[in-house]
């Protein structure tokens, strides 16, 4: 099948994950299942009864590319499987019995766990599996809430004349101040929705509208009669979706039970109806373009939908249909979106009996994951998010509103889906955690589809009954959020994008590596900015153009999707109007670069709370963690996502398994989470792990956590953040905390230099700890001043930058290759130690990404005379820079008169943790051959919002308040692409 016949890159089972290409048969690989581990957990607690609670396990292949042979038979459907619980859980059970917890952290792990879902934690087979068993938990009903008790909330009226009167209800949005206690699920609260202590939400009631006429979602009157214009303007997009539409016809469609992979034109379903929805919703959109102007020519395209619908729509069991449970309910983002959006776009087409069917078999996929306990509980009954819901939340959206006059059950779904899954769980849960995009399941595999499931509703919810859930007083911006995180996200050389979090091998050293930019993902998002006109329409667009060049339309959308999302003649406006940097306030996360060329510096960094459902877990355990990258080439990794690549991706997931979700073995290597670029402390046996370390999934709904990047600013010349209470996303160790108080400071100062400070507290003196880094080549041991290290780092050829480890004074290095055992390695760990056994700790570690060895900064501690204070100075031939934070406790600002110092260069000085916007003095003076800084309160140098100060000192002492601007940087040439991908950078075409 062409790459443009498929619904987007994130399917189940083998390579090439994200391409959405299915190369020829003689190209097939055998289709791997990844085991999941799922079950419930039960934790001890000193003033808490042990509660027991329900997981299920089930299997789901791993996002699959390769075409199997015509021949291939349809997988065979396996029972249900026995309950085991989650890793998540498993480890709670684990730690449970003899963990002294304190009553917020015993409060927080009363919460129900529930099961990680397939994609998420199914390991290669090989991946151990965790052995408790639960009982089954009773899930509450769902109903919405507010204050004072259950709102009802009304069914849409489908009245003639009737106003379009909104009635949705103000919402408040945001943690409580102070929110450090213990927190308990509200067992009457709505059922999954997120904490009333973390915010409260009230349910969305539907206006008073009329439904409009069939096609009433997506393709409206305005949106066909472009889409009509564009055909008869033979853009490029409508000529790759009549192709699409004419490579059907004269085929049979399979049941689902048949061959799921035959040639064309015949069309059987994929893996669980993913290749039944892009060729329906081509033929749809074909039929619906041209049946005004030319029937005849129409007719084909409606009479293919109808079989591709029926087939789909067969009952289960029997007739030939697909198990709604498969997969714990997988399939229903393609089934159950088909099911609406089919329905609607053929409605003119179907007999009564055939609408019965559909909506029947549709209200079936629907009782089936609603079902108390039932299969797919664990993503139901959880948080609002991840793949396997965005499929739920987009088909229930779309069967409503589609059958809604002719399903008996369709108003009480659409009241359940407005009121309750959009209103009192979806809007309030996204407000609070995915406020300016992103996605915590990781771009390379899940991001993509789940994001199109989350943003066409709204869209849908329009089309279909005019109401704006963009705009209402609770709004819902995720669908245009998303623009800014895809562009601020992807790396300066547009072929890679922030490869956090779960992404799977592709097994194939041919194909670009996991982690490259999807193009389609881009192409859906234009769409949503132009339907509700967003300002960013042009920038994207321009944005859009240059990923598609550079990537060589890697993994693009299918073709309904790019004829209704892209114009032509969209306007387009230069990359230079983004800002610089980039904060997405709900998943805590930081991108900032030095400019918006190919060559540009970057980096991201990301400190909050677990937003994914923990019962999935496809989010990994690095809060606090940053990623460096010049151009197309990474000083600084996320391990997790870059280990995954060829050669040895296969094997190196596994070890990821392992790593995050493995039982504990004594080894650093099986259940630690210690591929991180952050803080851990150890408990030893020896030279054995006695417990397992690192983050675990700690929420703000179950466990009260504070974490958050809690200052941001850009300041031209800097850009400064700082994370705190990463301490609350760390296991508990028998005796106590591992990390009592852990917070992590950024300064960046353009173009390319980074300076990280970290406060730590371990919870004994009897535990190692240590700063872990990771690079992509064996990093070199250059020259540094005594009590300091410095690596020089040079991969495939070309130097990429170093690291210097400035504090504390006399600091102790290891480098470790990831895995032991790897050959070749493509992740080296460096671990940095303090010189002795305090429990707290201050780290000054400076990165340089100059391209060569002579550019990098010389790093040195500044000296303090006055003031509770550390600093680092940087020299370097570009230029001399200064920065200087509080010793104390973060968010403290520093009191009285501070004097440090430095050599009596020119130099480009930012002072943090001082009072916002507040006047200061800033004189020097000479002192034993330093120049003396000299900061006192009054005065009229102004410090930041954000308590920042930045001022410029030049060669004889004279202070500026406002530093001359940087110097324009010059670039060492790189290439489109630095990955290890054979033919970069030479564009690649999926098929091509």
């Amino acid at each position: 099948m062409s790459r443009t016949d498929q619904i987007a890159p994130n399917r189940p089972a083998a390579p090439t994950r994200g391409s959405g290409e299915m190369p020829a048969p003689s190209s097939l690989r055998a289709q791997r299942t990844r085991t999941a581990l799922l079950g419930g957990g039960v934790m001890l607690m000193l003033l808490f009864t042990a509660v027991s609670l329900l997981l299920a396990r089930d299997d789901e292949p791993r996002p699959l590319t390769y075409r199997p042979m015509a021949a291939a038979p349809a997988p065979a459907r396996l029972p249900a499987a026995p309950a085991r619980p989650s890793p998540l859980a498993a480890e709670k059970l684990g730690n449970a019995a003899d963990a002294r917890v304190s009553p917020t952290i015993a409060a927080a792990t009363s919460r129900r766990a529930t099961r990680v879902d397939a994609a998420a934690v199914a390991p290669p087979a090989n991946a151990p599996r965790a052995r408790a068993t639960t009982t089954e938990a009773t899930p509450r009903p769902v109903l919405p809430r507010v204050a004072g008790g259950v709102v009802g909330v009304q069914p849409l009226v489908a009245a003639t004349g009737a106003s379009s009167r909104s009635t949705a209800a103000r919402h408040a949005v945001g943690v409580p101040a102070g929110l450090t206690g213990s927190i308990g699920r509200d067992s009457s609260a709505v059922q999954g929705a997120p904490r009333a202590a973390a915010f409260s939400a009230v349910p969305v009631r539907p206006q008073a509208v009329t439904l409009a006429a069939h096609p009433r979602l997506l393709l409206d009157s305005s949106t066909l009669t472009a889409l009509r214009q564009r055909a008869a303007a033979n853009t490029p997009q409508w000529t790759a979706l009549k192709a699409t539409c004419d490579s059907y016809i004269g085929g049979t469609v399979a049941y689902p039970t048949g061959n799921q992979y035959p040639d064309k034109p015949n069309l059987g379903s994929g893996y669980q109806g993913e290749s039944y929805l892009p060729a329906l919703l081509a033929e749809g959109m074909c039929y619906q373009v041209l049946k005004s102007s030319n029937a005849a020519a129409a007719a084909p395209y409606g009479a293919k939908a109808v079989d591709i619908l029926m087939k789909m729509s067969m009952p289960y069991p029997g007739s030939n249909g697909w198990d709604p449970c498969t997969d714990s309910g997988y399939g229903i983002r393609f089934y159950g979106v088909g099911y609406g959006l089919g329905y609607d776009w053929v409605y003119d087409l179907l007999t009564a009996s055939q609408r019965t069917q559909i909506y029947t078999t549709a209200n079936a996929w629907i009782a089936a994951w609603e079902k108390s306990g039932g299969c797919a509980s664990f993503a139901y009954d959880g948080n609002p998010i991840g793949n396997y819901y965005a499929g739920y939340f987009h088909a229930k959206a779309v069967i409503s509103l589609a059958t809604y006059g002719e399903n008996p059950s369709a108003p009480a779904q659409w009241t359940d889906w407005l009121g309750n899954q959009f209103g009192a769980r979806v809007q309030p849960y996204y407000r609070l955690h995915m406020l300016g995009g992103g996605w915590p399941e990781g771009y390379g595999n899940y991001a993509p589809l789940s994001i199109l499931n989350m943003s066409l509703p709204a869209r849908e919810v329009k089309t279909a009954t005019g109401q704006d859930l963009l705009h209402a007083s609770a709004p819902y911006t995720f669908p245009v959020d998303s623009a800014d995180y895809s562009m601020h996200f992807t790396w300066p050389s547009l072929v890679y994008f922030d490869d956090r979090d779960d992404n799977h091998s592709n097994g194939d050293p041919s194909s670009p590596p996991p982690g490259t930019t999807p193009v389609g993902m881009f192409q859906q998002i234009i769409g949503a900015l132009s339907y509700w006109q967003s300002p960013k329409v042009a920038v994207f667009n321009q944005y859009l153009a240059a990923v598609d060049q550079a990537t060589g339309g890697y993994s693009d959308a299918p073709a309904w999707l790019q004829f209704l999302a892209i114009d032509p003649n969209a306007p387009k406006a230069a990359l230079s109007t983004l800002p610089l940097s980039y904060f997405a306030p709900g998943m805590n996360a930081v991108a900032a670069r030095s400019d918006w060329t190919t060559a540009a510096s970057w980096m991201s960094f990301r400190a909050g709370p677990y937003t994914n459902n923990p019962a999935a877990g496809h989010e990994f355990f690095d809060q606090g963690s940053l990623a460096l990258v010049r151009g197309g080439s990474p000083l600084l990794v996320n391990a997790g996502g870059w280990l995954v690549h060829e050669p040895g991706g296969n094997a190196d997931e596994t070890k990821i398994f392992n790593d995050n979700y493995g039982d504990l073995d004594g080894t650093q290597y099986s259940g630690n989470r210690q591929l991180y670029n952050i803080f851990y402390v150890r408990s030893m046996s020896g030279s054995s792990v006695a417990q397992r370390f690192g983050q675990e999934a700690n929420t703000t709904e179950d466990d009260g956590v504070r974490t958050a990047v809690s200052a941001y600013e850009d300041g031209n010349g800097y850009v400064y953040m700082l994370a705190t209470h990463l301490e609350d996303m760390y296991r508990t160790f028998s005796a106590g905390p591992a990390v009592s108080a852990w917070s992590r400071q950024v300064v960046y100062l353009r173009p390319n230099r980074f300076v990280v400070y970290d406060r730590t507290t371990e919870g004994s003196t009897g535990y190692d700890q240590y700063l872990a880094w990771h690079f992509p080549a064996n990093p070199a041991a250059g020259s540094a001043p005594a009590g300091q290290h410095r690596f020089d780092v040079s991969y495939n050829g070309q130097y990429v930058g170093a690291m210097t480890t400035v504090l504390p004074t006399g600091n102790k290095t290891t480098t470790v290759g990831m895995y032991p055992g790897d050959n070749p390695i493509k992740a080296w760990q460096v671990q940095v130690r303090p010189p002795d056994t305090s429990a707290s700790q201050r780290w000054l570690t400076v990165f340089d990404l100059s391209g060569t060895a002579a550019k990098v900064a010389t790093a040195s501690p500044v000296t303090v005379s006055q003031g509770g204070i550390v600093g680092v100075e940087l020299l370097a031939s570009d230029g001399n820079a200064v920065v200087v934070s509080s010793s104390g406790a973060p968010g403290t600002a520093l009191s009285g008169n501070l004097v440090y110092g430095v050599q009596p260069l020119s130099a480009y000085h930012v002072v943090t943790d001082l009072l916002p916007d507040t006047g200061y003095t800033v004189t020097t003076s000479a002192n034993a051959g330093l120049r003396n800084v000299n900061i006192s309160v009054g005065g009229t140098t102004m410090s930041s919002h954000k308590g920042v100060l930045s001022f410029y000192v030049t060669t004889d002492g004279t202070v500026q308040g406002n530093p001359p601007p940087p110097p324009t940087p010059v670039y060492v040439p790189v290439p489109i692409s630095a990955l290890p991908v054979p033919g970069f950078p030479a564009p690649y075409k999926p098929g091509g």
